[in-house]
């Protein structure tokens, strides 16, 4: 009897030690989600990250590679940190890809009877200039799939346009833009190793509304 007396008493033990733990560490997690939303409570109604962007994307603004604008930038955030009061901060050197846009790009489509339809393009950073005007028939794919499909013939010497826009019926728009990128990132790349001369895509909703892609081979027309 003195035993099972005893068992008991140790398992009692175990249990009301085991609860305890348990008590503190809800009593800590609860500590540190109140602190957590006291930091989130400050950001949001006293932050300066909204006027810190409207800083760098208003007056600064764009910031491609290399840019006048770029180094703006660096310094910017250099400053800005440094009024914050961060411990250290400090610039390190950097090689980066340098592109600079030309003249405006331009682009006509022409359908069999010759009437022609000018097209509102823009080409994406890191295109290549065509030296003057490129001509060539049109193949339109809506999927890489398509392309690979395509015998050889069918692409070679012409330009491919992928119209294949971003699905307009997801909530999340980034999902939409994520499953259309496969064309605007390698696209161009692709058609190229079949010969073609250049590559257009429909990056937005709206297949009218049509970019040239972003590959180190000529894109577009002049």
């Amino acid at each position: 009897m003195r035993t099972s007396l005893r068992r008991l008493t140790v398992g009692a033990l175990v249990l009301l030690g085991a609860a305890g733990t348990a008590t503190a560490q809800t009593g800590a997690t609860k500590i540190d989600s109140l602190a957590i939303r006291k930091i989130y409570d400050e950001a949001l109604a006293r932050g300066q990250s909204y006027e810190n962007l409207r800083e760098l994307t208003g007056t600064i603004g764009g910031r491609l590679s290399g840019s006048p604008e770029a180094e703006k930038a660096v310094q910017w955030g250099k400053i800005t940190l440094e009024k914050m009061g961060v411990d250290r901060v400090y610039l390190q050197e950097v090689m980066v890809p340098h592109w600079v846009r030309g003249a405006k790009e331009k682009a006509t489509v022409k359908g069999n009877k010759g009437k022609g339809l000018t097209l509102n393009v823009c080409a994406l950073g890191g295109s290549v200039g065509t030296n003057g005007k490129l001509r060539a028939q049109v193949v339109e794919v809506r999927s890489m799939q398509e392309l690979a499909a395509l015998p050889d013939e069918k692409v070679k010497g012409k330009f491919v346009f992928f119209n294949r826009p971003m699905n307009p019926l997801y909530v999340e728009t980034g999902r939409a833009y994520g499953e259309a990128g496969d064309q605007r990132r390698s696209g161009a790349i692709e058609a190229a190793k079949r010969g073609a001369v250049g590559a257009w895509c429909a990056a937005s909703p709206w297949p009218t509304t049509i970019f040239p892609t972003r590959v180190p081979w000529p894109t577009i027309t002049r």
